[in-house]
């Protein structure tokens, strides 16, 4: 590529604000969660308060720093230097600790915090638990601002012009600038204003006419429906949709070993942008998300009946898992902790996740709250579920059912009949009698078996009859699933009889979805034998204790039957296999009813499938001591959080519909204050509270606390409005001024407010990796706005190799917006992770803006961007007119706006790399222009 210096100083502007580095890996929560439990559990006993053998502590990180006899005992970011990393390795002479080595994945957690810095929160002390020590959990609560309850504050009253208070948004920006000597930088011009504009909103730029359409707009309103429009847009959905995206911890693999895909998880991506389109309220949106399966009448999309409220669900599943953990009940809990996790970080601003050892250091938040919260996950389950509209297939079925009726076919009886007792005092019992009364009954499927078992799909419909579960009874395109009560397995095996054809039955243990070989491979039975009735049997010797349920799952167009399960420490023995009567026209059947029975089978829809949550047997669970899964304690009542003054919940599931209840209860402090501080954050750079996960003790504190309640309390009784608050937001005097302080007032800025803290001015805000993808995508003409749908596979080079490798996708991604590229753990894409795309393991509400090397390389050498640099020249060249006219396109294009000077300096560039290539105008040149405006700083930077 040829780039002359000149013309790189003109189009690389250099903005002053600047950026952040890349947050460090480990940090202060990854200490919380992972580190002080180690210490706890191996080595305050004999280096801390109480005790320094050789005159070592290692309580504090000065203590450590500091070290005892031998010297220091912490290199921060060098483990091979430290001590105390070289001693838990077993390593030289000093091996600690005394009681025997410590575990390889606690050795490598404490390993990864030496050389990420070893970070420590400040003032923390690793102490052990004493009975006297006192977590006074109500007191913490009553001292942090935000546990306070909301209150509405009064507008500021101020004597600023009226046009520097278009709302009272202003008023409280203005009341904090005054008092410093500042006030609001000038207003920002119409083509800055509307770029930055386009890119909050929908994540596209505007087009050139859009661009000159608002500046030739004189009328007062012109930018209020400038964001109306914006608002309406389809793409708004798709924006916003992704931010949310990132605190989902959004991926359609599982990562591990062979980043195993998550079944249809695109159907929740497309679910939350239609969502967002749709500006569910959000109180709404919470409850579809935490108990959207639990919803009586669940919201459908307008279009096509699908049931939303339980789509919404599938966001607890899209986590990373492992196929072949070897302690199930340690993965269980693992897993578990990252939905807490997120569910904490994302709703509450809470790292609820640091009080699974012990009570959280800092927040309001018991360990036994913790467990309340993992007992409602505990009590729900994972489905794959059904989310089309049954209205059509119920009607169909009633059709098909007094078809059927009148047909005289053969019908599927109501009840299997089991072996009948032997006549008679005297008379020998049969081998399978004897079994029988041996092992413990789990069913006998007859009448009442749906008041214990959880039955969906309309395959298992209560209207099919009352006798054992028959997913082809009424239809075998019918799908359905049958789940146990949860149970503790306490027997060897688990026999059930069932009959079908490309079904499965599954045993369930500690919520193992990814049920493989060689450990878990004989927990998935397949079943595909027909309309006998035979036993199926699960080895449980290896987990007895544990609790588990069977699941058998018909997805269509097979069937299963099932007519009994037991509990045994033995095999039962051989006896004749029963068949179950299936539906077969009789003989005399009318040919014409026949057939018509058939044509209204076909038209039964396809299921369309999702991940979902459905509610399972309801149990508490047990506090773990130290989070040892394997120390039981304390019985912990599912509940919300004790400093709310939750009481236990009542619900014989999990609960999760009253979780969701008091999530979103207007007197809940936390619900509404971090929604609209990630609005605000979205629209302004920063957020009013700049640490959007943590709005505990170790977060920061909010730099307008009044105009934060004032937020919350306006998002709350605007009946939870997203795109109200968004209005609000982008009406205000301060998202409309100059990313550039005043000439007058830019001395006094610097050191009064030097971080733009009280917002002096804009933030100038780089793009993100989606955003810059797409904008290529849209100057090049070849963005294809279709949305929804599964996604592309990624693009993939030789380089990008590993277990679970997907075939590659198109390099342009068949010119989809980047939010419908499917994200695999495993195979991210290079260029989004350059730009900082996060790595999707729990909520990241903010995300990291570095400035690197590996960006600069991408722009100038990434296939794809090469691509879209020539399908621009060749666009261009297709377009009629003189090279200045294309050149101020492309800037248009590029920048939003142009100017003579970049003009002339353009078209010389284009005529001088067209001599080089030999021929005038020569499409390679205009191709390599098109390459430098990608490069521009202005390409991927906002005002």
């Amino acid at each position: 590529m040829r780039l002359s210096f000149a013309f790189a100083l003109l189009i690389g502007t250099s903005f002053a604000t600047p950026l952040r580095a890349a947050d460090p890996p480990i940090d202060d929560e990854y200490f919380e969660k992972k580190v002080r439990p180690i210490l706890v559990a191996n080595c305050i006993s004999c280096h801390g308060k109480e005790k320094q053998k050789a005159d070592l502590r290692l309580d504090s990180r000065e203590a450590m720093l500091k070290g005892g006899e031998n010297g220091p005992s912490l290199r921060p970011g060098d483990p091979e230097k430290s001590a105390i990393v070289r001693s838990i390795r077993f390593d030289g002479e000093i091996k600690m600790p005394k009681k025997g080595k410590m575990k390889d994945e606690e050795i490598a957690i404490f390993t990864a915090w030496v050389k990420g810095g070893a970070p420590w929160p400040a003032g923390g002390v690793v102490a052990k638990a004493s009975p006297a020590e006192k977590f006074d959990l109500q007191a913490r609560a009553k001292a942090h601002w935000s546990f306070q309850p909301i209150r509405r504050p009064e507008v500021p009253s101020l004597q600023s012009p009226k046009s520097k208070i278009q709302n009272p948004i202003d008023a409280f920006l203005l009341a904090r600038l005054e008092p410093a000597g500042l006030t609001f930088s000038t207003p920002a011009e119409k083509r800055v204003l509307i770029r930055r504009l386009y890119f909050d909103v929908i994540g596209l730029p505007p087009t050139a006419a859009e661009i000159a359409a608002f500046e030739s707009d004189k009328s007062p309103d012109a930018y209020v429906k400038l964001i109306d429009k914006l608002l309406a847009s389809p793409h708004y959905g798709e924006r916003w949709g992704r931010h949310w995206l990132d605190l989902v911890r959004y991926a359609e693999t599982h990562g591990h070993e062979f980043d195993f895909e998550i079944a249809d998880a695109w159907r929740y991506r497309d679910y939350a942008i239609r969502a967002f389109n749709a500006d569910v309220p959000y109180n709404q949106l919470l409850t579809e998300h935490l108990a959207g399966d639990l919803i009586e009448k669940p919201r459908r999309n307008p279009k096509d009946g699908s049931n939303e409220a339980l789509t919404a669900t599938g966001f607890w599943w899209l986590g990373e898992a492992k196929h072949s953990p070897v302690d199930s009940r340690g993965d269980y809990a693992d897993r578990t902790d990252n939905q807490i996790d997120v569910f904490g970080k994302s709703v509450l601003g809470l790292t609820l996740a640091c009080a699974r050892c012990h009570d959280h250091k800092f927040d309001p938040i018991a360990t036994k709250d913790y467990y309340a919260l993992f007992g409602v996950i505990a009590s729900s389950r994972f489905q794959r579920a059904d989310v089309t509209d049954p209205d059509n297939a119920v009607k169909l079925l009633d059709e098909i059912a007094e078809l059927k009726k009148a047909s005289g076919g053969r019908q599927p009886p109501d009840a299997i009949h089991q072996d009948k007792p032997n006549q008679g005092a005297d008379a020998p019992r049969s081998p399978m009698q004897l079994w029988r009364e041996k092992a413990v009954a789990f069913e006998a499927f007859g009448e009442g078996w749906r008041k214990r078992w959880d039955a969906s799909g309309l395959a298992l419909r209560p209207e099919a009859g009352n006798g054992y579960p028959n997913t082809a009874r009424e239809a075998r395109k019918l799908s359905g699933a049958l789940r146990s009560p949860t149970f503790v397995i306490d027997k060897n095996f688990l026999l059930v009889r069932a009959a079908g054809r490309d079904a499965r039955a599954r045993l369930v243990l500690n919520g193992l979805q990814l049920i493989q070989a060689p450990i878990y491979g004989g927990l998935a039975q397949p079943v595909n034998h027909g309309e006998e009735l035979r036993w199926i049997g699960f080895d449980l010797r290896m987990w007895k204790g544990q609790p588990a349920y069977l699941e058998l799952l018909d997805d269509g167009p097979g069937y299963f039957a099932v007519s009994e399960a037991w509990h045994s420490d033995t095999h039962p023995p051989t006896d004749p296999s029963p068949k179950v009567a299936l539906w077969e026209p009789g003989i005399d059947d009318d040919k014409k009813v026949v057939a018509q029975i058939r044509e209204l089978e076909a038209k039964l829809p396809d299921a369309h499938r999702a991940p979902a949550m459905r509610d399972g047997t309801g149990r508490n669970e047990k506090v773990f001591i130290r989070g040892n899964h394997k120390t039981p304690g304390i019985e912990a009542p599912r509940a919300f959080l004790e400093a709310f003054n939750s009481t236990a919940f009542t619900s014989a599931g999990s609960g999760r519909l009253e979780l969701a209840a008091r999530v979103v209860d207007p007197t809940n402090p936390l619900t509404a204050r971090v929604m609209v501080n990630r609005l605000w954050q979205h629209h302004f750079g920063e957020g009013i509270v700049r640490s959007p996960d943590d709005f505990g003790y170790q977060g920061q504190r909010p730099t307008h606390p009044e105009l934060l309640d004032w937020l919350a309390s306006e998002f709350v009784s605007r009946g939870w409005s997203l795109k109200q608050m968004h209005r609000s937001i982008l009406l205000s005097a301060a998202y409309q001024q100059s990313s550039h302080a005043s000439v007058e007032q830019a001395g006094k800025a610097a050191t009064a407010d030097p971080q733009n803290k009280l917002l002096h001015r804009q933030n100038v805000r780089r793009l993100e990796a989606e955003a810059i993808r797409d904008t290529m995508l849209a100057v090049s003409g070849r963005l294809d706005r279709t949305m929804e749908g599964p996604s592309i596979l990624p693009y993939l080079t030789e380089h990008s190799v590993g277990r679970g490798r997907p075939a590659s996708g198109p390099l342009d991604g068949n010119g989809r917006r980047s939010i419908y590229l499917q994200v695999r753990r495993n195979f991210l894409s290079p260029m989004f992770v350059a730009f900082d795309f996060p790595t999707p393991f729990t909520t990241i509400g903010r995300r990291t803006v570095s400035n690197v090397p590996a960006q600069a390389l991408t722009m100038l050498n990434n296939p794809f961007v090469l691509q879209q640099a020539d399908l621009w020249a060749k666009q261009i060249l297709a377009t009629p007119g003189s090279a200045e006219e294309r050149v101020q396109k492309m800037f248009v294009a590029a920048f939003g706006t142009s100017s003579p000077e970049k003009v002339a300096v353009g078209v010389a560039f284009v005529e001088e790399v067209s001599k080089e290539y030999g021929k005038p105008d020569h499409p390679k040149a205009w191709a390599d222009f098109a390459h430098v405006l990608f490069n521009a700083k202005e390409f991927i930077f906002v005002e």
